[in-house]
């Protein structure tokens, strides 16, 4: 049988950590070639977060190519040279970012949960018969609920005591807006760093100066200044999984992963962010919506605070109670996402049927 060829598409890490585990599952499969290219720099880019011995390609390169199938959780990847082109998106968040008209050019569209595929259906006028539509969930997020992950050792290679509780800090993506981070970073960091918790502080990756200088605070040296801190650590790997997994609790605001958290069930501590939510409710206005998910009820899985003098005590309150808003956060979890902890399984399934092959007939590479 004639090798198929199988293009990965990506801009950052995060991009990559979307489809890690559909890689590490075809890449077994010596009937299949698997190639990755990227916005900008591939090979620098893959070589950073570990792929070694892959096939990398520039981009402008990529696009003379035939491909069985194109793969992309973003939507720099616009050109037609691929049987079927799959968007797996970047991510599901109440700001919808990722219901974009640009997915509708795409063959199929892996869809997250059943809140993104309603949303394509009421933003873009889209019949729920749609036959780009495949309701397959986030591959990402299998690790929390499918064993694979250890919490003893994890906490161990983080030299944190696994007998305290653990609490998760992990902003939106810093914008021209206000984010937490932006507002209140410098207190929350300092605040729950006092309390006897461990604390891990995971900002979105675009939160750095290198990113972008004009910035006012340099996040990055004001982390190294917490260097040695005996509970506090800054977390610079580019998957949040392991993380949220270790959690007994989150801090966050209006980032995606609030709702990949609900997928554990425990609680939250939801920063209030009115510009940063009034900017998200604007463009989807602009996208012909009349009302704001985000504003109406996109923060009520968690402990809402808007009084930073407060925020010590809603994380004790939080950790003693973690019962309280259970049924919200359980209610969120099976409204974001299709097949948690069977998402691959769904994606893989899905890919070979796409490209004609069956699967697990195939001798495994060496």
């Amino acid at each position: 049988m004639k090798t198929k060829k199988i293009l990965f598409c990506a801009t950052t890490p995060l991009n990559y950590v979307m489809f890690k585990p559909v890689h590490q599952r075809l890449k077994q499969d010596n009937r299949l070639e698997i190639w990755f290219t990227a916005n900008h720099y591939p090979k620098q880019f893959y070589r950073s977060i570990g792929l070694e011995d892959e096939l990398i390609i520039n981009k402008y390169l990529s696009m003379l190519k035939h491909w069985d199938m194109c793969i992309c959780p973003s939507f720099f990847y616009e050109r037609r040279n691929a049987d079927v082109k799959v968007q797996i998106f970047h991510g599901c968040s109440l700001k919808n970012r990722a219901v974009n008209k640009k997915a509708l050019a795409y063959d199929k569209l892996f869809l997250i949960g059943p809140y993104m595929r309603q949303k394509f259906m009421t933003t873009w006028d889209l019949h729920e018969d749609d036959n780009r539509f495949e309701n397959i969930g986030m591959p990402k997020l299998d690790a929390l609920v499918n064993g694979t992950l250890k919490r003893d050792e994890l906490m161990k290679g983080l030299n944190l005591d696994p007998d305290i509780p653990t609490v998760l800090y992990a902003p939106t993506r810093t914008s021209v807006t206000s984010s937490s981070l932006q507002m209140h970073g410098r207190q929350i960091i300092s605040t729950v760093s006092d309390m006897p918790v461990n604390f891990l502080v995971k900002l979105h990756d675009r939160a750095y100066k290198q990113w972008k200088p004009r910035m006012k605070e340099d996040w990055a040296k004001i982390l190294d200044g917490y260097r040695g801190h005996p509970r506090m650590r800054a977390v610079f790997d580019y998957d949040i999984t392991p993380y949220l997994f270790i959690s007994d609790l989150l801090i966050s605001d209006i980032s995606s992963v609030v709702n990949e958290f609900s997928v554990l069930n425990r609680p939250m501590v939801l920063i209030h962010v009115p510009r940063l939510i009034s900017h998200h409710k604007k463009m989807e206005l602009a996208r012909g919506l009349s009302t704001s998910d985000l504003e109406e009820w996109g923060q009520s899985a968690g402990y809402l605070l808007k009084d930073m003098a407060g925020l010590s005590r809603a994380v004790t309150h939080c950790l003693e109670h973690p019962e309280e808003k259970q049924e919200i956060r359980k209610e969120f979890a099976e409204k974001f996402f299709f097949n948690p902890g069977q998402a691959t399984d769904k994606a893989v399934k899905k890919i070979y049927d796409l490209i004609g092959v069956c699967p697990g007939i195939a001798s495994q590479r060496d």
